[in-house]
């Protein structure tokens, strides 16, 4: 009976001290793809001006973890939407739109982290674009990217 009772709690203390592994994201030279980093530079530069947002908190959210008190971040997503023109003025995401900006050997991924996540939520364009941008990590953090 004390074996059996020390057994089971060796199970329960294996069971609870393992830590869920977050997952790691794809960073190397092909991914993210460089011509899209190259493409999305210009109006990242103009948003982060726009926005006010530091360029730890992209990186952050990009690499990291997910982080919802950063309103200048949010705002920053929204402004890479507009300035790619992939969002219309009440930040519904145009899918096909986003995806003529993915090289075809990523379609796939987009493509399942896009029918994931096709109802926003938010008070306005900001917090619509956090949204998406919040369940495209969920759905595929291993090659969600914010640049």
């Amino acid at each position: 009976m004390l074996l059996r009772l020390l057994l089971t709690l060796l199970c329960f203390v294996a069971l609870g001290s393992g830590e869920t592994q977050r997952p790691v994201p794809r960073r190397d030279a092909q991914y993210p793809p460089p011509e899209t980093l190259a493409f999305l530079k210009p109006p990242g530069e103009q948003c982060v001006k726009e926005t006010g947002v530091t360029t730890a908190a992209i990186k952050r959210f990009s690499d990291e973890d997910i982080f919802e008190d950063d309103r200048a971040l949010k705002c920053y997503m929204d402004c890479m939407f507009r300035l790619t023109n992939v969002t219309d003025d009440r930040g519904e995401l145009h899918m096909l739109k986003m995806l003529e900006h993915v090289p075809p050997e990523y379609e796939d991924i987009a493509l399942r982290m896009g029918v994931r996540c096709t109802r926003p939520k938010g008070k306005d364009v900001c917090e619509r674009a956090f949204w998406y941008h919040k369940c495209w990590k969920t759905a595929e953090p291993v090659y969600y990217y914010l640049a």
